[in-house]
């Protein structure tokens, strides 16, 4: 049987470059290691910024409370007035006048996805999805994007955006909204805070029953407030998506970078380790 030991280790040759040199790589691969760790934080932060947003607006109704108390919104006064000054009685309990409250299968559906086994994807630039979130790449669409990826096997009612085209495997749903310019990223926002895992099947695999999902209470604001927040968080979506694939071109170049300047292959100035 084939074994590695520290006798053999012991008598592979090693390239060691100098101290300067050591240090020069170091320093380079360092700094594109900080860059994409920045862009991984920026990206939590501008999610959690539009996730803010819309508990403010859709859960704490921050501006309709501040309206009937007569208070400042801290919004502009053309997105203020977009807000009602009266709070209703619901099957979710208050929520703001004017605004409705439906079934969950009144707003979208929950479409299956495909199998797609691991040795039959292609290299490619389309993300394939399952229930965890992304678990590779392949070289067609299943949905054009953007879209919204919901964990159906496994780990089930696990949300995931989704900013372009994807692929979802046979372990998800993917969302497909009933209405026309109805807001993917309002859905998104509504469907994290459903806890659509206390409606997965009790079984040896845990699965979201969709039909039980369908029957959830879902808070339906005014079409004008929703287009609000959906150009908000669009922004700091596209913001996210710049950043993310800035930090795989980054990855790519770190990962093609490593054993060439490891090996000798490819030399650097000691200078710059300084």
């Amino acid at each position: 049987m084939a074994n590695l030991n520290t006798s053999i280790l012991s008598t592979c040759p090693f390239v060691i470059p100098p101290k300067n040199e050591q240090r020069a790589i170091a320093h380079i691969l360092g700094t594109l290691d900080d860059k994409i760790e920045l862009n991984h934080r920026l990206n939590e932060t501008l999610e959690a910024m539009a996730r803010a947003l819309f508990k403010s607006w859709f859960v704490d109704f921050d501006p309709v409370r501040a309206r009937m108390e007569g208070r400042d919104t801290g919004l502009p006064s053309h997105i203020a007035d977009l807000f009602p000054d009266r709070l209703v009685e619901s099957e979710l309990g208050e929520i703001p006048e004017g605004w409705e409250v439906k079934p969950l299968g009144e707003l979208i559906d929950l479409a299956y996805g495909k199998a797609l086994k691991a040795r039959s994807r292609k290299n490619g630039s389309v993300p394939v999805y399952g229930s965890n979130g992304q678990v590779g790449w392949h070289d067609k669409k299943l949905v054009a994007g953007p879209g919204i990826v919901v964990g159906r096997k496994g780990n089930p009612g696990t949300v995931t955006w989704v900013h372009g085209d994807f692929f979802p495997i046979d372990t998800t749903f993917f969302v497909v909204p009933k209405h026309e310019n109805q807001s993917l990223h309002f859905l998104f926002f509504a469907l994290t805070i459903q806890d659509l895992s206390l409606v997965a099947a009790d079984s040896a695999v845990p699965g979201l029953n969709r039909n039980l999902a369908y029957m959830n209470w879902q808070l339906a604001p005014s079409k004008i407030v929703v287009d609000q927040f959906s150009h908000f968080a669009n922004s700091f979506f596209a913001r996210c998506h710049r950043l993310g694939e800035e930090s795989r071109a980054l990855t790519t170049l770190r990962d093609a970078l490593l054993p060439k300047l490891v090996s000798g292959e490819l030399r650097v100035g000691s200078h710059m380790g300084d």
